[in-house]
């Protein structure tokens, strides 16, 4: 383990924003961790745990310790005849972890493949797509909390889901450090009823000539990730930390006045309340392709926020604040950023 000093996070980050971090550090074991928030300079500064960076936007240098984490490994923990769960460690990469259960026929987490970050990160924000979200599919939570300086394990129920939300986003932000997630997939058999509510894919599975009847979780994460390749950058080659705000979730009421003048306006139920597409409402107020400098819209969806090249993470940040000025001003719906900015 080695602590640099001024260290360039622009490799670190999928904006490839170029700030410096006082301090930066790699963990590759919970020792690493446990002699980490021993040290000094853990105890004396702010501390970021980086992730794979990419749901972050840097917009000045970072005064303080930067921690990413690289804990790995991958062990089947319980099994019985209908499901298995499997451990990961918080480094292991997502996609990667998904694609590798679905190998084994272990399934409910194929609608969330493609979705770049590690497996860490997952419960935070409660990430998902397509219908399903981590809290279907979360046992429970280990982690090291830095102030007791003791290994703790949180279950589902515990964790405080919601909708891109958790426990670790509020009560428990920068006062722990999440080091494995179990997960618990059931086992594919032909009982097994995949998700496959949205349009989206219903249309990509008619278009290969697939039966939505019998077809395999396999068939439907395939599916999806051709989908999302169609409308997503790659991050290897466009700077981007994915979708940047929130799909908003209003009222009944909301909805119905705001219908009145723009009935073209989609939705999905959600309870009680109704959720928008944030980049419908990002495309009717005039940024679908929208450029400002090295910063714009991507051109095959307007909730993706991608710098061109050199942009900075302070004209990042303004583009995306008129974005959601003109989305308030037309709509009185307000877009709260997906994206952690710093």
């Amino acid at each position: 383990m080695e602590i640099q000093e001024q260290f360039s996070l622009k490799a670190y980050n999928t904006f490839a924003v170029d700030v410096l971090a006082d301090f930066f550090v790699e963990v590759y074991t919970e020792q690493d961790i446990f002699d980490l928030i021993s040290l000094d300079v853990f105890a004396t500064h702010p501390h970021l745990i980086l992730w794979a960076g990419a749901n972050i936007l840097f917009t000045k240098n970072y005064p303080g310790l930067v921690i990413k984490i690289d804990l790995l490994g991958k062990e089947i923990v319980q099994e019985d005849t209908d499901n298995v769960w499997v451990k990961v460690g918080a480094g292991e990469d997502r996609h990667e972890f998904i694609m590798r259960s679905l190998e084994h026929w272990y399934v409910w987490g194929e609608n969330m493949v493609l979705i770049p970050g590690q497996v860490g990160s997952a419960p935070v924000g409660n990430i998902g797509a397509y219908g399903k979200e981590t809290k279907d599919i979360v046992y429970e939570v280990e982690w090291i909390d830095i102030v007791t300086k003791e290994k703790k394990v949180r279950t589902n129920a515990e964790c405080q889901f919601g909708y891109r939300e958790s426990i670790f986003k509020h009560a428990l932000q920068d006062k722990i450090i999440i080091t494995a997630v179990t997960f618990v997939f059931t086992k594919e058999s032909p009982e097994y009823i995949p998700n496959i509510q949205y349009a989206d894919i219903q249309h990509r599975i008619v278009a290969q000539g697939l039966d939505p009847l019998s077809i395999t979780a396999q068939e439907v994460a395939d599916s999806i990730i051709t989908i999302r390749e169609s409308k997503l950058p790659d991050r290897r080659k466009i700077w981007t930390a994915g979708s940047f705000f929130k799909n908003p979730i209003i009222t009944q009421k909301e909805y119905d006045l705001l219908l009145q003048k723009y009935p073209e306006i989609k939705w999905n139920a959600v309870s009680d309340k109704i959720k928008l597409s944030a980049g419908q409402l990002i495309e009717l107020a005039g940024y679908k392709w929208k450029q400002v400098g090295a910063v714009a819209t991507y051109v095959k969806h307007a909730l993706i926020i991608v710098n061109m090249g050199g942009a900075s993470g302070a004209e990042v940040r303004a583009f995306a604040q008129s974005i959601q000025a003109k989305v308030k001003e037309m709509f009185d719906v307000t877009l709260e950023p997906e994206v952690i900015i710093m």
